[in-house]
């Protein structure tokens, strides 16, 4: 007598599955296709290598976005600017009155001076400066110098070498890292002195650029077009 081969009916579900759907999980799986197709198998870890390596570069990506230079970490070039302070002003109110305030009361009684002598001028009491400052982490590098005791040629008459302060300001407390007697300022004088139309001008003007890797101010001078380097300003 032939005995017919039965399909297991929907009462024999808890017969014996395949280890992969006992085990469960994307390792089972994997342990699974190892052992009953092993060209399917050599896919799947292929694939899993793929997405490792990929989630490995997308991290290094992300790592190298968290540690690229910053602005604060880069060189900056700014010109100096012709500024006009006013000497009844208290210097609390003006950060350049702050980096002068001890020069302050000999401006102020040479003005006074040249007032008394000549009052058909109508001089009034203030000083000019050209500064710019630069950004360095959680302070500020300012550069300041005043249009006080300056000295010129005749041969180079739009520039200058004027007295000048490198200052830090930090959490709002200010503090002088350098006295320079004799720094050199380009600029073209305009109908009232050094102002608006000075700042405008770029034929003459003094250009600086701040390192903050080796903490140096660069200088370069605009002179009719034509550019020259000076010595540098090291603030270690």
């Amino acid at each position: 007598m032939r005995v017919k081969r039965q399909t297991p009916t929907h009462r024999d579900l808890d017969w014996p599955r395949p280890a992969a759907t006992r085990q469960g999980g994307p390792v089972g799986a994997l342990r699974a296709a190892l052992t009953s197709h092993p060209v399917e198998a050599r896919a799947c870890v292929s694939s899993l290598r793929r997405f490792a390596m990929c989630s490995i570069t997308t991290c290094l990506v992300f790592a190298s976005l968290g540690t690229a230079p910053t602005a604060a970490q880069q060189s900056q070039t700014h010109r100096l600017l012709a500024e006009t302070l006013d000497l009844t002003q208290s210097p609390a109110g003006n950060i350049q009155l702050q980096i002068w305030d001890d020069k302050l009361p000999e401006i102020i009684a040479k003005r006074r001076q040249l007032q008394n002598t000549v009052p058909s001028l109508h001089l009034k009491l203030i000083a000019e400066v050209f500064t710019t400052s630069f950004k360095d982490g959680e302070r500020t590098i300012i550069v300041s110098s005043i249009n006080e005791d300056c000295a010129s040629s005749q041969v180079a008459p739009n520039e200058a070498d004027c007295p000048a302060r490198v200052a830090e300001l930090r959490d709002g407390k200010l503090r002088i890292l350098k006295n320079l007697s004799v720094f050199p300022v380009s600029s073209l004088r305009g109908e009232a002195g050094h102002d608006a139309s000075t700042n405008k001008n770029t034929q003459y003007m003094t250009l600086l650029t701040f390192n903050p890797t080796s903490q140096q101010i660069t200088t370069k001078i605009v002179y009719g077009g034509e550019t020259g380097d000076r010595a540098p300003i090291d603030l270690k």
